[in-house]
């Protein structure tokens, strides 16, 4: 509460000191409250806000791919792969590259596609680590606070 004081006196000084003291006091509080409000809110909020909707629309996706699926139960037929062996015709086996085997550049495309599913899987990792960080940080200051509190 900000407000232009009209203090004239050494009395009057110390009463505004001693009220001022006081409303730091219940401001600090106040923070630590809301922080420990916002801690139990958050997490009944991200259950059934986020995943109870999200479980039931992953269930609901599974159930229909199951359905459309069972109607194809079709078997298809087995193509079993065969080596090919390269010869000259003279019977000698063709050596390509070093040790037999044929070396070869893998293309950009796969090096990209490589990359880009390791940072699917690191990025929800990374945002992890970062929101417990997050949440400690808060925690450590709701409980400074707490103790600032108590010990005026």
């Amino acid at each position: 509460m900000i407000r232009k004081s009209k203090i004239t006196s050494l009395d009057e000084l110390k009463v505004r000191k001693k009220e001022i003291r006081m409303e730091s006091e219940l401001a600090k509080r106040e923070f630590a409250h809301a922080i420990g409000t916002t801690k139990g809110n958050a997490g009944n909020f991200l259950l059934k806000n986020v995943a109870l909707p999200a479980g039931g629309a992953l269930a609901g996706l599974l159930v229909l791919i199951k359905l459309v699926s069972s109607g194809s139960d079709k078997k298809m037929p087995v193509i079993k792969e065969t080596r090919v062996i390269h010869e000259f015709p003279d019977g000698t086996p063709y050596k390509e590259g070093k040790g037999g085997r044929r070396h070869r550049k893998r293309s950009r495309a796969k090096t990209l596609t490589t990359i880009i599913g390791v940072a699917r899987v690191l990025i929800p990792i990374i945002q992890g680590i970062i929101g417990t960080v997050t949440t400690q940080k808060a925690k450590h200051a709701a409980q400074t606070a707490k103790h600032a509190a108590v010990r005026k």
